[in-house]
């Protein structure tokens, strides 16, 4: 021990007494101010919340509705039981942001490719799609198409695939993703869309057509990108009230179905099926098509503001209670869009209702609890990570602290709850010392940690987690497994269902299956992995020569 604090072993020692007092007490044990008091949570307190918050009366809680402005004022009341300080705006638990919001004008909407003599007319929603754009209102763009492999340049790999190609006052035809040859943490990070926009403005092009790889196809049906291309962009306003990220030089951008890709491949007389094969196996660059296009667009735009909110809880060591750990959920989900028999309304009961009410019975068991952990805890319902994590983005470079002070992020998105767990997942682990932490949370309620099945999804990039990632901060996207606990229950079907038939879909709803036994014993992970981050005497610490932490590690954000 040095200066009075406690050592790593001691830490653990404090977190197996807590569980040992959430183990021994009931919830409504009365709190003895001379003893430890219980961490008390119960899967029946997370469904409370996910009745409430994925209710009918949400409206689905997208980003600047009503039904939104419902659900956070629901969340800062809870906040506002638990005596949590509020940190956002003017005294309040709002973080208030101000959005530039677009939206596509439905009929509006045209592309047409040219060669020579030859024109072609596609389809949308049958052959592409576009969204409202965030430069003029009006948009209409013909220029030549390029073929740019992965649109991706990575240095590390010898990998370039603008090489010999001109881009200037072109548009670019892309692959989704990245090279499966690069490791998990590079494909995770070259594979983002806003860092391939970035790149593409740099170089002068005025437009991305993306195809979608047989992995993306996978993961989103082509179904799922036609009901959102009616629904509202957002980003962020910068002071000077231009959109961050908004990328408004990109006026001619669209993703291809197969059909679509098929049209464009086959007039520029190239074998799609070909290029596929080549650059999935790791070859880099890309070719004139000799095809040109035409995208046109109009869009309604606006600016709407949607809060984040936040709440504090001091920690209860004078020489730690200046560092923060800080727990993150979305509290926003789609609204009311296209759906099935009738029902347009996405209620989002496991995305990300589930993660919200987490987040709450985690903050009502540590708010109740004597001692209070050493460090101190922001709890976080973060916006518009529906819209592409802005809500978590517009945090991590507004923190109501100065974010050299935040320690983690524990971040909990889409829960899927419906059996009880064997088994948990943590996306991004691998890369700092939470992996150390998580363990023994895991261990202590014989909980197995599986590692992230499906790596080619990188979805460690695809939540949250990764906009305090991009500022230096160990993160990692907490889940539920798909291992069972009941012999009789086939977890992996039931989630993989789930995946298929609700997710981003209307049935995700209050009818799901919903397990207490999963709720709790999944809350009371992410309670102890927090639980013991914030009594640890040294501050988690990115992995040596790990690819996030020595690109980001108390860096700005670069693409």
């Amino acid at each position: 021990m040095t200066g009075g604090r406690q050592s790593r072993a001691a830490a653990a020692l404090s977190t197996a007494l807590a569980l040992a007092a959430m183990a021994a007490c009931s919830p409504d044990a009365p709190t003895d101010g001379d003893r430890q008091a219980p961490f008390a949570l119960t899967g029946a307190g997370v469904r409370s919340h996910i009745e409430v918050l994925a209710t009918d009366e949400m409206q689905g809680r997208e980003t600047g509705t009503e039904g939104y402005r419902r659900a956070a004022d629901y969340v800062a009341a809870r906040f506002a039981e638990l005596d949590l300080e509020p940190v956002g705006d003017a005294g309040g638990y709002f973080q208030d942001i101000e959005f530039f919001e677009t939206r596509l004008v439905p009929g509006t909407a045209s592309m047409a490719l040219h060669r020579q003599d030859v024109d072609r007319v596609l389809e949308f929603g049958t052959d592409f799609v576009l969204d409202g754009g965030y430069g003029p209102a009006r948009e209409t763009v013909t220029a030549p198409l390029v073929f740019a492999g992965f649109g991706i340049q990575a240095p590390g790999y010898g990998h370039d695939d603008f090489a010999g190609l001109d881009v200037a006052g072109k548009i670019l035809v892309v692959f989704t993703g990245a090279p499966p040859r690069f490791a998990t943490d590079e494909r995770a990070f070259y594979s983002s869309s806003a860092g391939k926009q970035a790149l593409a403005v740099e170089l002068g092009a005025v437009g991305i057509v993306t195809i979608r790889t047989p992995v993306d196809r996978e993961r989103l049906p082509w179904d799922r990108y036609v009901s959102g291309a009616t629904s509202a962009g957002m980003r962020w306003l910068e002071p000077d009230g231009r959109p961050h990220d908004g990328f408004p030089e990109l006026a001619g951008s669209a993703v291809l179905s197969d059909s679509g890709a098929a049209e464009l491949f086959d007039l520029a007389g190239r074998d799609l099926s070909a290029l596929f094969e080549r650059h999935l196996g790791g070859e880099a660059g890309g070719l004139e098509l000799d095809v040109s296009a035409t995208l046109a667009r109009q869009s309604v735009q606006r600016r709407a503001t949607a809060p984040n909110v936040l709440g504090l809880l001091r920690g209860g060591d004078r020489a730690l209670r200046g560092e923060f750990v800080l727990y993150t959920a979305h509290l926003d989900h789609l609204g009311i869009r296209p759906g099935t028999a009738g029902d347009e309304i996405h209620n989002g009961a496991y995305d990300n209702a589930a993660g919200v009410a987490a987040v709450l019975e985690i903050a009502g068991a540590m708010a109740r609890a004597s001692p209070r952990p050493r460090r101190s805890i922001i709890f976080a319902a973060v916006t518009a990570e529906e819209k592409g994590l802005q809500g978590s983005q517009y945090l991590a470079t507004h923190t109501p602290v100065p974010i050299e002070d935040i320690v983690a992020n524990i971040n909990i998105d889409m829960p899927y709850l419906g059996f009880p767990i064997a088994d948990v997942e943590a996306f991004g682990v691998e890369h700092s010392t939470l992996h150390q932490a998580l363990t023994r949370a895991t261990g202590q309620l014989g909980l197995k940690l599986t590692p992230d099945p499906r790596p080619e999804l990188v979805r460690f990039i695809r939540s949250d987690q990764f906009s305090f990632v991009e500022r230096g901060v160990p993160s990692l996207n907490l889940k539920p497994g798909s291992k069972s606990a009941d012999d009789a229950i086939d977890g992996g079907a039931r989630l993989e269902t789930f995946l298929r038939d609700h997710y981003h879909r209307p049935g995700d709803d209050l009818d799901l299956p919903f397990s207490e036994q999963a709720a709790e014993r999944f809350v009371r992970a992410a309670l102890l992995l927090g639980l013991d981050v914030a009594n640890d005497d040294r501050r988690p610490e990115w992995n040596d020569n790990d690819f996030f932490g020595d690109r980001f590690a108390r860096r700005p954000p670069s693409r």
